[in-house]
């Protein structure tokens, strides 16, 4: 009897956690998404010229998100880690590793958008009104870089300690100043001037700085002997073998995650070969599709927290056994989320009013992802829950590259260069997912990834 009410006990405690952890990343990950996609809609009314400006600071900021997010998804499982072994002295050392090569990466950016903005923009477009815009817009949006490379770091730092919420509450407040300088700069509004597509550059700056304010706010004054507060003498206590460490496993990650983000751009490239109406169906699915899969996604992020937290406390049994669960519970959610997509494929075309002629191939795009969405989903939870929560990162490296960058992307050219229709090439792009759960699953089974990477550390 109290085997079973110890079992029962342990059941609340995981699932209680799972949810705590889950709902603020879902939240905080919606938040995110909306704050770039609120400059595109406001605007909107401008003309096709500033939403051509903010289309390309949005392309150039999703490879800095995505190049940024490698680098402090390395820093996660040590932190996750160590915070499972109750080492705080660590936590603060790994987190000051992760602004200062998190600053790094954001000052690049920022030189290469404030001082060579053509270099970016000529890549899309070389109109010259275009041009123009991009180039005062990028002279303000250029400085949000190295602010958004420290608020990340302390709000994914936050996640892997199992405080989610502090991103979630400082994203809300970001996001609601957000609009509402949006309103006065873009169309100069309370005595402002209008200022167009360049207020939405200044009112996202201004968001993100205040942003940041309240993130170090909690983290230094707020929250006493916060696990991510670190000093200057955390910074001098930081030796060779954490830093070695600490690249070997996060330089993985920050390739995997940039090559992943360049692939992503050239699967657009192949389906622009198929034409404009192509490229519009493309867009309208993708963009849909991944507002669909996000709750699946946030699951496998919670997953790796916690998976990572028992691998630092050398639960390696306990590790193992919350990852058979995960693994059912990421693939019910995908294959939930699918079904909802392929129910509401006649609402989503009414949403987008997508017309009688584009309408068929979208409607063969949502079933494609809807019927595949529980793979892609597994495989997410594979890659980030599993892999990278044990430090297996070189393996997650050549799984995901490996079967994007040999096998669905040549796929998808050939069959775009062969003029096969968009929803064919769609269905190419998923070569990968099958590929992935071929070479995955029997890596996860072999139980080689479940590291207790902070034991000696």
């Amino acid at each position: 009897m109290q085997n079973l009410l110890r079992l029962d006990e342990e059941k609340k405690h995981f699932y209680k956690t799972l949810v705590t952890l889950c709902i603020p990343i879902i939240i905080q990950n919606l938040l995110s998404s909306l704050i770039n996609m609120i400059d595109t809609v406001m605007v909107g009314g401008l003309g096709e010229v500033s939403v051509a400006s903010i289309g390309i600071a949005n392309q150039y900021f999703f490879l800095y998100n995505m190049a940024l997010s490698g680098i402090i998804g390395g820093a996660g499982l040590f932190i996750a880690q160590f915070y499972g072994k109750n080492d705080k002295d660590n936590i603060r050392k790994i987190t000051a590793l992760s602004v200062i090569s998190s600053l790094v990466l954001g000052i690049l950016f920022l030189l290469i958008a404030v001082f060579s903005p053509k270099f970016i923009i000529n890549f899309f477009s070389h109109d010259e009104k275009v041009i123009k815009v991009a180039i005062d817009y990028f002279s303000i949006i250029g400085f949000c870089y190295p602010i958004i490379a420290i608020s990340n770091v302390f709000s994914m730092g936050s996640r892997s300690i199992r405080n989610p919420r502090l991103g979630m509450v400082c994203s809300t407040i970001s996001l609601t100043i957000n609009i509402i300088l949006n309103y006065i700069f873009i169309f100069g509004k309370l005595g402002m001037p209008a200022l167009g597509a360049s207020g939405a550059a200044l009112a996202t700056l201004i968001a993100r700085i205040i942003e940041l304010i309240l993130l170090v706010s909690y983290v230094y004054f707020i929250k006493n002997d916060y696990e991510l507060r670190f000093t200057l003498k955390d910074v001098k206590l930081i030796n060779k073998d954490l830093s070695k460490a600490y690249v070997s496993k996060t330089l993985p990650t920050f390739l995997n995650d940039t090559l992943w983000a360049f692939g992503t751009v050239l699967y657009a490239v192949a389906y622009s070969k198929a034409g404009t109406s192509a490229i519009a169906a493309s867009q309208i699915a993708s963009s849909t599709g991944n507002f669909f899969i996000m709750t699946a996604v946030c699951i496998a992020i919670g997953s790796s927290i916690m998976i990572g937290n028992e691998l630092g406390a050398d639960n390696i049994n306990k590790a193992i056994h919350y990852t058979k669960k995960f693994s059912v519970l990421v693939t019910l959610a995908g294959a939930l989320f699918g079904g909802l997509l392929i129910i509401c494929i006649p609402g989503l075309l009414k949403i987008f009013s997508v017309s009688a002629s584009l309408a068929p191939d979208i409607r063969k795009i949502f079933i494609i992802m809807g019927i595949l969405m529980a793979l892609k989903t597994f495989n997410t939870f594979i890659i980030i829950g599993v892999l990278r929560s044990g430090g297996d990162t070189k393996y997650a490296l050549f799984l995901e590259m490996g079967c994007m960058w040999f096998v669905s992307l040549p796929l998808t050219f050939f069959a775009a260069l062969k003029g096969v229709p968009i929803y064919i090439l769609v269905a190419l792009t998923y070569t990968e997912e099958i590929a992935k759960f071929i070479f995955g699953v029997p890596r996860a089974l072999s139980k080689k990834w479940a590291n207790n990477l902070v034991k000696d550390i």
